[in-house]
């Protein structure tokens, strides 16, 4: 195997991890928020989540030091990526659709590829854009139940709140690739897990223990099984693939996520899932794959 496409390898495998999990994580979240604020849900998936990687940290002996002068940046992508985007972002779960929630969230690769473009100086090549083009068809289709002139927006506060979520997570994607040339993914996905633990835990004490002894056994074992896998390790799993693919090309992966979230809103929610959408989740893999092809962006490169 060529030594350039493993970073490309793995980086895909770990953005995959993350995403498959946060597919997951919406309609299993929804579940939770129904018997919950979302301020004492993030106290338990946020420090279960720290936990976690402080765990995974001893497991594989990374160091979590950061430059003094890099502190300020950390610290204002945690407020970006986790307070902001997770209070905009619960907020809006409880009064929109899981899928709804999953397909407003594949907005994030073309915000992310213009900043990337503008911020970090990437290249946004023809082919991305093509498959950036089919896989946002897809999408539609797949919302749409193959109907395109049902397709909307804003139909409700939680469809506008998904919406803003979208320049947040972009924002502190650019911020995190930004860094992750100076430091461990692992370093700083636990520092902001910690982070967002300390914040929640300020503000969500008081109703902390009446909410929580409010749940039912299975709500407390979702609420824990989201703690460790889309909150702890698919964290560390998005800026590890990070560190090793672009930001744009990071964030095509969101697009599999729309899907993962409509199959298991479908089986965990009773949401609708029909044949047409099935095989507009066909064009949104077909989308990411033009995007992601190598053999394209090296022809491209080699026409220029």
């Amino acid at each position: 195997m060529e030594p350039v496409r493993k970073p490309a390898i793995s980086g895909t495998l770990f953005v995959l991890s993350a995403i498959i999990s946060w597919g997951a994580y919406f309609p299993l979240a929804k579940i939770v928020l129904l018997k919950i604020a979302p301020a004492t849900f993030l106290i338990i998936r946020l420090g279960v989540g720290a936990a976690t990687l402080y765990l995974l940290n001893l497991r594989l002996r990374k160091s979590l030091g950061f430059d003094r002068r890099d502190w300020l940046f950390i610290a204002m992508a945690g407020v970006v990526g986790i307070i902001l985007h997770q209070l905009i972002l619960l907020n809006g779960l409880k009064t929109t659709s899981a899928t709804n929630t999953g397909w407003i969230l594949t907005l994030i690769p073309p915000v992310t590829g213009i900043l990337g473009w503008v911020w970090l100086k990437e290249r946004v090549s023809f082919h991305k854009i093509a498959g950036l083009t089919v896989a946002m068809i897809g999408v539609s289709l797949l919302v749409s139940h193959g109907h395109l002139r049902e397709l909307s927006i804003g139909r409700n506060q939680g469809d506008l709140l998904a919406l803003c979520s979208v320049g947040t997570w972009s924002v502190y994607t650019v911020m995190l690739k930004s860094r992750l040339g100076r430091y461990e993914p692992l370093a700083i996905a636990a520092a902001h897990m910690i982070f967002g633990f300390v914040f929640f835990g300020a503000i969500g004490a008081g109703d902390f223990i009446p909410e929580a002894s409010s749940m039912t056994v299975r709500e407390w074992a979702i609420a824990i099984f989201i703690g460790i896998v889309p909150s702890g390790l698919a964290y560390y799993w998005w800026t590890a693939g990070l560190q090793r693919l672009s930001a744009i090309d990071t964030s095509m992966f969101l697009f599999i996520e729309a899907i993962v979230a409509s199959v298991t809103g479908w089986i965990v929610l009773d949401e609708l899932f029909t044949p047409a959408m099935l095989g507009a989740t066909v064009i949104i893999v077909l989308g990411v794959w033009i995007a992601q092809n190598r053999r394209l962006d090296r022809k491209e490169r080699a026409i220029a």
